[in-house]
C-alpha cells in the first residue's frame, strides 16, 4: 500500500556516538547530537555507551567512620583513614590499628623506598615493614608530600623543603654539601600561600592561592623555577591531580588541564569543564580530585552518594551516583576500591548494584524540536547485554515508553521456577538456539554454571523496537533502568512533520 505524501517524507533519527558527554549549560534543544543531557551512572566503554560497572563490599563497619584511603604501592598495602585521623591497616579482611597521624588535615601520601611517606599537616611519617614511624626531623608543617630527584619533598606557606639526596631522616641544610636538605621559595613576595603540588613526568606544577602557577624541573643546584600562569587558581589542598601526560586542576569556577607546548612558553592551561561549569560552580570546598589509570577518569569526589567524573580519553564529562555518601577512591594493583563512611568496597563490572541494592542509572539525549507535529512512527533501541540476569531498562521517545529487550538467559534460567541440576530438561526449549556458543549442552555437563567464565548466551546485539503513531511538538529521548551491565550500540526513532 502506498504511503500518503504527508507521510512519504520519513527522516530517520539515530544516536550511537555518545562521546561527547554531558553539557548541562545548553538547552536540552541545543546540545550536539553526540551530548547527553543527563549521563548517570553511564561511562565510555570502548567507543560506546555503558552502565558503570557496581561494587561489592570488602569491609563493612558501623563502629567507625572512614575518611581516606592511603595506598602502599610498594607493599601492595592498603591503610584507612578515620575521622579521629588514626591509621588502620587493612589485611586479610579486617583492620589492625597502626598509629595516629600527626596533623588533622586531610593525608597526601608518596611512595617511598620500602613503604610510604604520609603527610597530613603535622610532621611527616613513615610506614613500612608493618610499622608507622613519625621522621622526627621533618618540618613542623607537612601540608603535602612528593619524591623528586631522590628527594622527599614537602611544602608549606610558599616553601617548598626537600631531605637530603635518599634520606628522608636528613632536613637540616649545609653550604657545602648539595646532597644536604634544601629550600625554595616559590613566588617571592607575591602575596600567596602553596595550596598544591603535582608531578609531571619529572618536574612538579606548584599552584598558589593567588592563582599564581609555577613550574619546577631539573635538580638542585641546576633547578629552574619559572611562572606558567597568573590565572590558574586551586580550590584546595585536593583539588590538582597528575595524568598520564597532563595535569588536571580544579578551581573555584572551572576546570583546567595544564600541558606542555611549544606556542605559548612551555606550559599552557586550557579551560576543560566550560559544558558543566554550573556543576563546577556548586562544588563544596572538600572535593578530591582522584585519577583511575585503567578507567582514565578524574573523579571529582564531594563525600556526597552523586559525583562528577572526567574521561580523559573523549575529554567529557558523566556523573556518578551511588546509595551512600563516597569519600575516598584509589587504584590499588589491578583493583578500583571506594571508600563509604562505613565500608571499603571494590569495583565489580559483571554487576550493575551497589552494596546489593539496585543502583540506577539514566542518560537523555537531545530534544528534537519543529515547528509543525512530529509524527513518531517507528522507535528501537540496540544493545548488548553483559549481564544474563533479568534487568529493568526503558527508552522513551516522546511519549512513547519501550522495555529494552533481555538477553534469554533472563527468561531460561533467573525466572524458571523448576530446578536446573540434575534436571534432564533441556532449558533451551526445541528448537531454541544452542545455549552456549559452542553447543554444549548443560544437562550431564560437568562444569559450573555459576563462577564458570563460559557465557551462558552469545554477547550479541539484541533490538528492542515499538511502531506506533504519537504526535509531538518536541521530541524528547531518555533511556533508564537498574540492574544491567548493558552496552548501548545506538538509539533510533523514525519521525515526519505532519
Amino acid at each position: 500500500m502506498r504511503l500518503a505524501n504527508k507521510h512519504a517524507n520519513v527522516q530517520n533519527i539515530r544516536y550511537s556516538d555518545f562521546s561527547g558527554g554531558l553539557n548541562t549549560t545548553d538547552a536540552v534543544e541545543n546540545i550536539a547530537d553526540n551530548e547527553l543531557s543527563q549521563a548517570v551512572n553511564v561511562e565510555i566503554y570502548k567507543g560506546q555507551l555503558k552502565t558503570v560497572a557496581g561494587n561489592k563490599a570488602v569491609y563493612k563497619d558501623t563502629s567507625v567512620t572512614l575518611d581516606g584511603i592511603i595506598y602502599d604501592s610498594i607493599e601492595d598495602k592498603i591503610l584507612l583513614v578515620d575521622t579521629s585521623h588514626k591509621i588502620y591497616l587493612f589485611d586479610d579482611d579486617k583492620l589492625t590499628s597502626k598509629g595516629t597521624l600527626t596533623g588533622t588535615a586531610e593525608v597526601q601520601y608518596a611512595a617511598w623506598e620500602d613503604g610510604v611517606i604520609i603527610a597530613s599537616g603535622g610532621k611527616l611519617q613513615y610506614y613500612h615493614g608493618g610499622v608507622l614511624e613519625t621522621i622526627a626531623d621533618s618540618p613542623e608543617v607537612s601540608r603535602g608530600v612528593f619524591i623528586k630527584n631522590g628527594r622527599v619533598c614537602t611544602f608549606y606557606d610558599d616553601i617548598l623543603k626537600f631531605s637530603g639526596v635518599g634520606d628522608e631522616t636528613n632536613w637540616t641544610q649545609k653550604s657545602d654539601d648539595a646532597s644536604s636538605s634544601q629550600w625554595l621559595q616559590v613566588g617571592y613576595k607575591d602575596g600567596g600561600a602553596i595550596v598544591g603540588v603535582t608531578s609531571l613526568s619529572s618536574d612538579m606544577l606548584i599552584f598558589k592561592s593567588n592563582r599564581h602557577a609555577y613550574h619546577l624541573s631539573g635538580a638542585y643546584p641546576d633547578w629552574s623555577l619559572a611562572e606558567i600562569g597568573r590565572q590558574i587558581d586551586c580550590k584546595t589542598y585536593h583539588a590538582c591531580v597528575a595524568l598520564a601526560g597532563s595535569a588536571c586542576v580544579l578551581g573555584e569556577t572551572r576546570v583546567q588541564a595544564v600541558m606542555t607546548t611549544n606556542r605559548y612558553g612551555d606550559m599552557m592551561a586550557t579551560d576543560i569543564g566550560q559544558k558543566v561549569y554550573q556543576d563546577i560552580e556548586k562544588l563544596p570546598v572538600n572535593v578530591r580530585l582522584r585519577y583511575i589509570p585503567s578507567l582514565n577518569q578524574v573523579w571529582l569526589i564531594t563525600g556526597l552518594a552523586s559525583f562528577l567524573f572526567y574521561d580523559v580519553g573523549v575529554g567529557s564529562w558523566f556523573r556518578r551516583k551511588y546509595n551512600a555518601e563516597i569519600v575516598d577512591a584509589v587504584e590499588a594493583n589491578g583493583k578500583i576500591y571506594i571508600l563509604k563512611q562505613h565500608g571499603l568496597y571494590v569495583l565489580d563490572d559483571t554487576i550493575q548494584n551497589d552494596d546489593g541494592s539496585d543502583m540506577t542509572w539514566k542518560f537523555q539525549l537531545k530534544t528534537l524540536t519543529s515547528n509543525h507535529d512530529i509524527l513518531i512512527k517507528h522507535v528501537y533501541a540496540d544493545t548488548t547485554p553483559l549481564h544474563t540476569i533479568y534487568a529493568d531498562e526503558y527508552i522513551r521517545v516522546g511519549n512513547v515508553v519501550l522495555g529494552i529487550r533481555q538477553p534469554q538467559s533472563a527468561d531460561w534460567i533467573y525466572m524458571n521456577s523448576e530446578i536446573v541440576y540434575s534436571s534432564r530438561r533441556s532449558i533451551a526449549a526445541t528448537p531454541g538456539r544452542a545455549f552456549f556458543t559452542n553447543s554444549e549442552d548443560v544437562c550431564f555437563n560437568f562444569e559450573e554454571i555459576y563462577g564458570s567464565g563460559m557465557p551462558l548466551v552469545a554477547q550479541e546485539a539484541l533490538r528492542s523496537e515499538t511502531r506506533c503513531v504519537d504526535h509531538e511538538r518536541s521530541v524528547g529521548t531518555m533511556l533508564w533502568g537498574r540492574g544491567g551491565v548493558t552496552v548501548f550500540n545506538s538509539i533510533s526513532y523514525d519521525v515526519v512533520e505532519v
